[in-house]
């Protein structure tokens, strides 16, 4: 397993997040089950599979149990061994030629450097179009190299499964142009006022940024359109690419008790809450960072103020719109 990502997870994520992100690997339940059907490896040979951007495992453990599970059925395959490699994926990990299957959920969006918004958390909602433009670069730049790496880690006939947050840019699938579009809208409201109410710096509100890059569809399939491309010469070819919108389940269970006018307050608070639980598992380090210069316990005040405000603030908010949506792209991706 390979770990890359910026945020520090607490048991939240495990339980909210990790938990949605397995049931969205169910998408590849035909493409497991062509690895376990056509996979011909000769005795003595391991299988071996990596998990890039694992967390904290929780994520791609329903398909690893699948592939371990039949795997152990054969008597080649009686042993499974563990190991990590806790650096940065846009390195490379292993050796050439170690993978068969390569697993990645929610990771390759998260940019290998730093990146800078005046006055947005992310290019949605008020990034400059300089500022867009620099990041789209950035990301293309990062997308090429993550490929161009797997592709020497990956064997050949061998395939990598990703799921990415995404941009569904001309709204050819719904209504939401950016992954979590109105959550994006919604924190960065907040983070503003407390800039205006001088709870925090200008220094510390421009600080703090989501390092990741939602790309479109297109982006996505860029360097494997051109048979020049380097991509395409390492022997890499997209299988399959699909793009969805789903609706976020604990949001979506609020605006159909809503409708039907048998909800309960409390569970409609409690609903939001747990939403900005899981929300804040994976974005209170761009926060934590932001007011670095200050001592632990102010940073955490102020932290647990926004996440507050932010419960408060969406509560006032019609959820009911596509705005609320996760956009998704399902990637499969093999080598020759």
């Amino acid at each position: 397993m390979n770990y890359e990502c910026p945020a520090v997870f607490n048991d939240q994520y495990t339980s909210s997040v990790g938990v949605i992100i397995r049931s969205q690997t169910h998408n590849f339940d035909d493409t497991v089950r062509q690895i376990i059907e056509t996979s011909i490896i000769p005795r003595g040979e391991p299988f071996t599979v990596g998990d890039y951007g694992s967390h904290d495992g929780s994520s791609s453990k329903d398909i690893l149990e699948h592939l371990l599970g039949n795997w152990r059925e054969s008597p080649n395959h009686q042993k499974v061994f563990l190991s990590m490699c806790p650096t940065s994926f846009y390195e490379q990990c292993v050796p050439d030629n170690t993978f068969h299957v390569l697993l990645s959920f929610w990771s390759v969006h998260f940019l290998p450097s730093s990146v800078w918004y005046k006055d947005s958390l992310n290019t949605f909602p008020d990034g400059s179009r300089a500022e867009c433009d620099a990041i789209a670069a950035l990301a293309c730049d990062g997308w090429q190299r993550f490929l161009l790496i797997r592709a020497k880690e990956i064997k050949s006939g061998g395939c990598m499964l990703l799921i990415v947050p995404a941009q569904d840019t001309d709204m050819k699938y719904g209504e939401s142009r950016v992954h979590l579009q109105n959550l994006w809208v919604a924190m960065t409201t907040v983070w503003r006022l407390l800039r205006d109410l001088h709870q925090v710096t200008e220094c510390e509100y421009e600080a703090a940024n989501y390092p990741g890059y939602y790309r479109n569809e297109e982006e996505l399939r860029a360097p494997f359109r051109d048979d020049a491309s380097p991509v395409v010469k390492a022997g890499l070819r997209i299988k399959s690419l699909t793009l969805t919108h789903e609706k976020v389940h604990i949001l979506t269970q609020r605006c159909k008790d809503k409708e039907q006018e048998t909800e309960d307050k409390d569970d409609l608070e409690s609903s939001v809450s747990k939403f900005v639980s899981t929300i804040r598992s994976w974005t209170e380090y761009m926060f934590m960072q932001a007011l670095s210069s200050r001592s632990p316990d102010s940073r955490r005040d102020v932290v647990n103020t926004f996440y507050d405000l932010l419960v408060e603030h969406i509560k006032q908010q019609d959820i009911s719109t596509c705005g609320w949506d996760n956009v998704i792209g399902y990637v499969v991706i093999t080598k020759k």
